[in-house]
């Protein structure tokens, strides 16, 4: 019986979709030889070697960047991180604030839940850049805030 090309279209397509799981059964009922892309008849052996080509291959590990650059350290860092821990004894001497341990984590997670995150890459040693006046006003503000809340409701 001979094939229409929609029948050996669809089976091109489902070999290229699905590599790995080849096709069980024959809905036909007979058995039915393996075409190439072309739509010509393939031998056994060259259906197996077109089926192994198929067959899903462990990706291959890949290196991201640039050689030349990658030759210094560098870490990534959240900058407001770095700010409200700078700020951090200033602002708690100002409020006459606890200044346990408990209680400066506690400010500090507060005034970073209300920041949003800054990261930078720098290089390793390196002080983090200064920040502009308008970031500055708001890293003061959640970090006062901060402050206020665990001073009314200390967690020791």
């Amino acid at each position: 019986m001979a094939r229409t090309k929609k029948e050996i279209d669809k089976d091109l397509m489902y070999k290229k979709l699905m590599p790995s799981a080849p096709r069980q059964g024959n809905p036909e009922g007979s058995t039915r030889e393996k075409v190439d892309a072309g739509g010509r008849a393939l031998s056994a052996e060259d259906a197996e070697e077109e089926a192994q080509s198929n067959r899903q291959r462990p990706a291959a590990r890949r290196e991201v960047g640039v050689p030349s650059l990658d030759t210094q350290p560098t870490v990534l860092i959240n900058v407001m991180e770095s700010i409200v821990l700078e700020k951090l004894d200033s602002v708690l001497a100002r409020f006459k604030c606890c200044k346990c341990d408990r209680c400066k984590k506690d400010i500090v997670a507060l005034a970073l839940n209300k920041l949003p995150p800054k990261y930078m890459v720098l290089m390793a040693g390196r002080p983090t850049p200064d920040i502009d006046p308008q970031t500055n006003a708001q890293v003061l503000s959640a970090m006062i805030q901060a402050v206020l809340a665990v001073r009314a409701h200390p967690r020791h």
